[in-house]
């Protein structure tokens, strides 16, 4: 029986251009895949000790240096709903490939930027381009792996990416002390090349069907629609994208908490991030071991009650009056380990319904994301007062709608069995 034509040509992708050097189960796509994941850290955390330089070089205040940041992160929120389709119709390997060659492209510009307009510009399309990587590294694990073993994959995916924003500030604060800040976005463009040139070289296509109407104006608002209709689909979204907030609540106030009002110096708020950071890699390689045993649904359910009882605990000891470190670093280690727990098997659970349509559901998956946890930042600054308070309202509120939400996907899907 002969095969199907390439994906250009509207049937399916050939089994050589399917063929991988990287088999589905070997260590080398797991890291590979994990440095894909890694990329948004990656991109933003290494040239972070750089701010001070780069805004007395460009002869910018930090406002200005700090569009370079927010700059990135609007590419990267609307980006992330390009790719899907694009890739459900042409395949994950030349899109990637695509993404991969831009962010290069990019991170070159940035490195050699004479001015702060034009490494505002730059860093857009670096974080359009990075995009790129965190829909295709999903929707590739949803290809090649069922629910149960995609959760698993993930999750020590996230227990091996939780060691890139520790480690991120200390290479760029090296890399400016010793080169200057523009060396850290040559790094950047080494890893982006390095990248391709594996991806390239080693990775096939693991998208067996392409859609041909994928990229149709009227299809894209039906595969959106399809999926956003899924009580599943949400259930599981928001499961992880309310999580995502809680962590934000404590990202975005926790610097403030330790230092201002706590009195510590930066460098022993480094020390305790680093300690309550730990919580989520222990969560995820917890639900490494344990998901293919028990299950994406019980994963997602037992880490809801487990961020919701270090939320409480953060939330209790604060309207109690408690003052110190421990305060916050022991609950929200219990939240991060809860986290853990959530992320990589909701994520399972809200692509599962959609083999067909995966890279498009990662996309709208990840804008979800990114917008539930840019909304907890804005309440959060909205309701600072000077306290404590507003933060640990923040962890425990994203907590208890995590755990609500994850239940409701888990009762959507009883439902649909039942019906079905």
């Amino acid at each position: 029986m002969a095969e199907p034509g390439p994906a250009g040509s509207g049937g399916e992708i050939s089994s050589a251009s399917r063929s991988s050097r990287f088999a589905p189960d070997s260590l080398a796509l797991t890291l590979l895949l994990t440095v894909l994941v890694a990329f948004g850290a990656l991109s933003n955390n290494t040239y972070l000790p750089s701010f001070p330089a780069m805004s007395r070089e460009l002869g910018v205040p930090a406002s200005g240096i700090l569009l370079t940041l927010s700059a990135f992160f609007v590419g990267f929120a609307f980006g992330q709903l390009l790719y899907g389709s694009v890739s459900d119709r042409f395949g994950r390997r030349p899109v990637l490939l695509g993404g991969l060659a831009a962010y290069t492209l990019a991170s070159a510009v940035c490195a050699a930027a004479p001015d702060i307009a034009t490494l505002i510009g730059a860093r857009f399309v670096q974080g359009v381009a990075v995009a790129s990587t965190q829909v295709l590294s999903r929707a590739i694990v949803r290809d090649l792996f069922p629910p149960d073993k995609a959760a698993r994959l993930m999750s020590v995916m996230a227990a091996v990416f939780t060691i890139v924003p520790g480690f991120a500030p200390l290479v760029g604060g090296f890399m400016e002390t010793a080169f200057g800040w523009r060396s850290v976005f040559m790094l950047l463009t080494g890893i982006g090349a390095l990248v391709a040139l594996t991806v390239w070289k080693g990775f096939g296509e693991s998208l067996r069907a392409p859609d041909p109407f994928a990229l149709d104006p009227a299809r894209m608002l039906h595969n959106y629609r399809a999926i956003i209709r899924s009580p599943v689909f949400l259930g599981y979204t928001f499961a992880f994208g309310f999580t995502f907030a809680g962590m934000f609540a404590f990202h975005s106030a926790s610097s403030f908490v330790f230092i201002d009002l706590l009195g510590y110096r930066p460098e022993t708020y480094g020390m305790f991030f680093t300690m309550v950071v730990t919580g989520y890699f222990l969560g995820s390689l917890a639900s490494a071991r344990l998901t293919l045993r028990f299950g994406y649904r019980r994963m997602v359910t037992t880490g809801g009650m487990v961020a919701t009882l270090g939320g409480a605990l953060m939330m209790a000891l604060v309207l109690a009056g408690f003052r110190g470190w421990w305060v916050i670093v022991g609950p929200q280690f219990l939240f991060l380990v809860g986290t853990g727990l959530i992320m990589p098997n909701s994520l399972a659970g809200a692509l599962a319904p959609f083999p067909d349509k995966a890279g498009a559901a990662s996309a709208l998956f990840g804008f979800l994301q990114q917008l539930t946890g840019a909304s907890m930042v804005a309440i959060i600054g909205f309701a600072a007062d000077g306290t404590e308070l507003p933060m640990a309202a923040g962890i425990l509120a994203g907590a208890m709608l995590a755990w609500m939400a994850g239940r409701f996907a888990i009762g959507a899907e009883r439902r649909a069995a039942t019906a079905a």
